[in-house]
This record gives structure tokens, sequence and C-alpha cells, in this order.
């Protein structure tokens, strides 16, 4: 058995170092073969320079460099494409997904199923905490796409699954995705995530905002539908105003006119027009995205790969 973990890495210097110590760490209690993948999303620190320290200690550890900052999602997808595990597990590269949770989650597999999601109720801080919430709130209650509450990037997959994974071809990537409509034998292994030691978090409140729109575009069609209900519910509620309006003006026409009611309504179908434009030009944008048919990825610099130079 040789086990394959991939973590991407966006300006994480500071913790790789201790981040390689812990996963050899626990993968000795997995007796097993054991591969490494850095996958640097172009950071703008040392990263690098320290993937390329710890690789020249240990040959089990390889590092990718993509050309630029293509995302987590793909960084991700960048390091399970070129992995040679039986079991993979794909981790974030902050520690704040614990290490130590990998032997449980190769024995899960071992046992049978094909992918092990994490979850965890504990975020970095209350802003996380709270715009996870709201996510999952819209993904599970309002959308109703049941895709695995509160879980996080740290996953463990069999080749069979990533091999599946592997012939996505969709260039607006999301891994929770594409894992849920794979489906599949899986297991949920609750686990305690690590508050962060270094450095930021990656994603602010707008990043976040943009992820979930992708997520929930690429999973579901309902935001169409209501906004096909709501646009409905919007005719339906003018034709009824307007019937209102000249009832009034014929049987009362010294009534003084609504100015109040009028900028309302202006004001509420002015907001909407602009939302329904704004989700509708997200969907166009996310087809151009993938009709454009561009690599993926594109790596510049590896380490310790027999390939050399590898293109997404």
């Amino acid at each position: 058995m040789k086990l394959s973990i991939i973590c991407p890495i966006y300006n994480n210097a500071p913790s790789i170092s201790e981040l390689v110590e812990e996963i050899i760490q626990e993968t000795q209690k997995c007796s097993a073969q054991w591969e490494l993948i850095l996958v640097d999303d172009r950071s703008t620190d040392s990263s690098w320079s320290k993937i390329n320290e710890v690789s020249n200690k240990h040959p089990e550890i390889k590092g990718i460099r993509l050309s630029r900052n293509f995302g987590q999602q793909v960084a991700v997808s960048a390091g399970l494409r070129h992995s040679s595990g039986d079991i993979l597990i794909v981790m974030d590269g902050d520690l704040q997904n614990p290490p130590e949770a990998i032997s449980q989650m190769v024995k899960e597999i071992q046992n049978g199923v094909d992918i092990v999601y994490t979850t965890s109720t504990v975020r970095n801080h209350w802003k996380d905490e709270v715009t996870s919430k709201v996510f999952w709130f819209i993904m599970n209650s309002v959308l109703k796409v049941q895709i695995i509450p509160n879980q996080l990037m740290m996953k463990a997959f069999s080749r069979k699954f990533i091999n599946l994974y592997n012939s996505y071809e969709e260039r607006i990537r999301i891994v929770a995705g594409i894992t849920h409509d794979i489906g599949m034998d899986y297991k949920i292994l609750q686990v305690n995530n690590r508050k962060r030691k270094a450095g930021k978090g990656n994603y602010g409140f707008f990043r976040r905002f943009h992820l979930m729109l992708d997520v929930v575009i690429t999973m579901t069609n309902k935001p169409l539908n209501y906004l096909i209900n709501i646009s409905l519910f919007a005719v339906l509620t003018s034709v009824v105003l307007g019937v209102y309006t000249l009832t009034k003006y014929f049987l009362y026409p010294d009534v003084p006119p609504g100015y109040t009611t009028l900028l309302i309504f202006m004001s509420f179908f002015g907001s909407l027009t602009m939302l329904v434009l704004g989700i509708i030009g997200r969907y166009l944008s996310n087809i151009y995205s993938e009709v454009r048919q561009r690599p993926l990825f594109i790596v510049q610099n590896t380490l310790n790969f027999q390939d050399g130079q590898i293109h997404g």
C-alpha cells in the first residue's frame, strides 16, 4: 500500500517545517510507503524555498509550483492528478487540519469506504464560524443540497474514487461539489480543527461569498428557479398594484399620488433586477470559462518528480 498526502500551500512558509514533521510522524503509524505532495499556489512569501529545503531532506516529499495563483481548489486538483498512492489524503497546509487524524482515515479507507469526510464546528475565529453557519444553512436548508455539513478540506480517498475525480474536466472546480457529485460509500469522521498558529487566513468575507456562489452554481439550478418564482411574484404584485391604483383613480380622483409607495416599489424592483442580472451573469461567466477549454493549471517547477514539468 502506498499513501499520498496532498497539501495546497499559499503563504504558509512559517508552518511548512512543522507540518512536514507531524505528517512524517503520522505516516509511520500506517506501515505504508508514502509521498507528500506540497503544491505551491504561487505564494508571495518564502514557501517555495521551504518546500525546496524539506524536499532535499526527504525524497518522499515532492513539490509542485504553479505558474500563477490558481486558487486552493485547483491546487488540490493538481496534487491529486499527479499522485501515485492507493490511498490519498488532502489537507490544508496551515496545520489547522489535524495530522493526527491521518491514521484513522487510512483505516476507514482500508475498511472499504471510498471517501472519508472530516467535519468540525471549530473555526479559526468567530467571523469564520458565522460565515460557515450561514453557508451551510443556505446549502442544506434553503437550497436543499444534501452535502455533508461542516466538512473540512481534509479528506481521504480510495484510488478508485480519485480516478473518477480526475476524469472531471470542469474549470470551475469545487472539491466538495465534485466529491458530492461522485457519491460512493463514505464515512464521516469528527475531528478537532486547530486554531491558526501563524499568519492569517486567505479567505476574507468576499472571497468566501464568491466561493459560496461557485459551490451553489456548480451543484444546483435552484437559484434560477427561485429567481423565476420571485419574478413571477413581482409581476403578479405589479398587476394587483396597477388594478388598485386605477380603481382609486376612477373612484377617488382627489386622492394624492402615492409617492412613498412609488419609491418603495421602484427601489424593490430595481434591486431585484440587479440581483437577477448578477446571478444570471455569474452563470454565463462560468459557462464562458468552461467553453474556452484553457488548461486547468500550469506547473512551472517540480521537485522529486521523475517526469519533469507537468501541465494540467
